[in-house]
């Protein structure tokens, strides 16, 4: 969808179902209701460069797209009550398709939390998605999101616990590196003592 003209652009691919189409339909239709052009420009561009073109914060619009999809999906389907049937159908004609790029994974959860909550959202309802006791409060959070400015704010939640995520493993990576260098040094002080 084009937010500024609400203008929708919906694709035409080989074997599109009728419940596909209905659900990418109801999908755009969802943003171009509830989706605020302004609200989202702003959320997602952090200044301008040298030349006057907006910087756009690429990683947090993704966290923001999951959660807003979500929101808007829950809405479309409530004020038309016909779509639930078509988005679970074309959800899983799209799982089927392998659209999301997870089916040969053995285990799911290696998949960030921000994806991990899009995949339940959109598939939850045939696919097993897993989530310790913390996530599945932060996934309950996204499900009973009524307002944009409830998105913005657990957005900028959601990405700062992925931010302190990614330090926590890189500090990790390097505390195990550091110890590997510690352990080969001492074997080999070892063995020069011999």
């Amino acid at each position: 969808i084009d937010l500024k003209t609400r203008t929708l652009y919906l694709p035409i691919w080989e074997d599109m179902t009728g419940e596909l189409y209905d659900l990418l339909g109801g999908h755009e239709t969802g943003h171009a209701l509830y989706t605020p052009e302004e609200g989202w420009h702003s959320a997602i561009v952090s200044g301008q460069d040298a030349k006057g073109k907006d910087i756009v914060r690429k990683a947090f619009k993704s966290v923001l797209n999951v959660v807003e999809d979500a929101r808007i999906e829950k809405l479309i389907k409530r004020k038309y009550p016909g779509l639930p049937r078509s988005f679970a159908a074309g959800y899983k004609n799209l799982w089927d398709r392998d659209f999301f790029g997870v089916k040969k994974l053995k285990d799911l959860s290696s998949l960030n939390l921000v994806d991990r909550i899009n995949l339940y959202c959109k598939c939850g309802a045939f696919v097993v998605v897993p989530f310790n006791d913390e996530e599945r409060a932060l996934l309950r959070e996204v499900e009973n999101t009524e307002t944009w400015e409830e998105v913005i704010e657990l957005s900028n939640r959601l990405f700062d616990k992925m931010k302190e995520s990614r330090e926590s493993q890189l500090n990790n990576l390097e505390d195990l590196m550091r110890q590997i260098i510690e352990e080969n040094q001492e074997a080999t002080e070892s063995d020069e003592d011999m």
